[in-house]
């Protein structure tokens, strides 16, 4: 049987393109068209689709918006949101409910497998949202990291390194060796380990150092 796809694009050119696409495979239905949101969210429940290539930003009702009023009415058909914004309303359209999320400058194979994917559970994502998002977590994994510790603590732990003494460090911080040794063991905690040769073998192993 089938897939039954339902395209949702303010765009005739659009919805004409993935529609030539889609049917070139015959494993693939396309059921119904909507060029507006409003369109949409009546023509789903004639249509029962199982999935909709729903365009993310729309004149009368985003994309986003109609996903998420979707869900809300109950609708379980599969949503692929489609932009041309790579992952400007990725988050959103998580939120709202959807089920993958493809860029529009996308070959016809891409197109296919991606229906095929969100229809059996999967989700969906364009290469360059993929590559986007890794780029996304790297730089959140870099901020996260170095917001472990706070820029006091970052400074003792990098003279613990060197293999000063609290005497030393708090010397050179003009700070009490009690401030010291408290700033010490929350590094230990941070860190997860127990004495300072673990902290900074740790910290040079998640590159704090």
């Amino acid at each position: 049987m089938a897939i039954k796809v339902m395209i949702v694009d303010d765009h005739r050119v659009v919805r004409e393109g993935l529609r030539s696409m889609l049917q070139l495979d015959p494993a693939i239905k396309v059921v119904g068209e909507a060029d507006c949101g409003e369109k949409a969210l009546k023509e789903v429940e004639k249509l029962l689709p199982d999935v909709i290539l729903m365009d993310a930003k729309m004149s009368d009702m985003s994309g986003i918006e109609a996903t998420r009023q979707l869900r809300e009415r109950g609708c379980d058909a599969k949503i692929v949101i489609l932009t041309g914004y790579e992952d400007k309303y990725l988050a959103q359209a998580a939120e709202a409910g959807a089920s993958g999320y493809l860029v529009k400058a996308i070959s016809q194979e891409e197109l296919v497998n991606a229906v095929k994917s969100a229809y059996y559970g999967k989700a969906p994502l364009s290469p360059e949202v993929t590559q986007s998002l890794f780029h996304t977590f790297a730089t959140f994994s870099r901020l996260n990291r170095n917001n472990l510790l706070t820029p006091r603590q970052l400074e003792i732990l990098r003279l613990i390194a060197a293999g000063a003494t609290n005497k030393q460090i708090s010397q050179k911080l003009f700070v009490s060796e009690a401030t010291v040794k408290r700033e010490t063991n929350a590094i230990f905690e941070k860190l997860e380990v127990t004495d300072r040769a673990q902290a900074v073998a740790e910290a040079y192993r998640r590159n704090i150092l």
